[in-house]
């Protein structure tokens, strides 16, 4: 897995995209989307792991995958709400992974 730093490095990139989406091609939209779905993906295989319970993805988070196929008819608007969606989710499995760490140490 990603190292967690990576991981919130990656979601300020995901910030700023948002913030200049004007300026980002399809397929630069494209990447970022996959990399989101990728580092959740990541994110969940690791918790399940672990065995710390992980909240249901959200059916939003089902339909950004659908964008990939669509980017380039996509308004500039949808694809912002898309990354700000992938944001939202990795940042509530990295705390869930953060608990889960301070919960196994205190443990220990």
């Amino acid at each position: 897995m990603s190292s967690i730093s990576t991981t919130s490095d990656f979601v300020s990139e995901l910030v700023r995209a948002v913030n200049q989406i004007h300026l980002l091609t399809p397929n630069e939209r494209k990447e970022l989307v996959a990399r989101g779905i990728a580092s959740i993906r990541e994110l969940r295989l690791t918790l399940d792991e672990s065995g710390a319970d992980t909240p249901m993805t959200s059916r939003t988070l089902s339909e950004v995958e659908i964008l990939i196929a669509e980017m380039d008819d996509t308004p500039n608007e949808l694809v912002a709400a898309a990354f700000v969606v992938l944001c939202d989710e990795i940042n509530q499995l990295l705390k869930i992974c953060e608990t889960a760490s301070a919960t196994e140490e205190r443990e220990q």
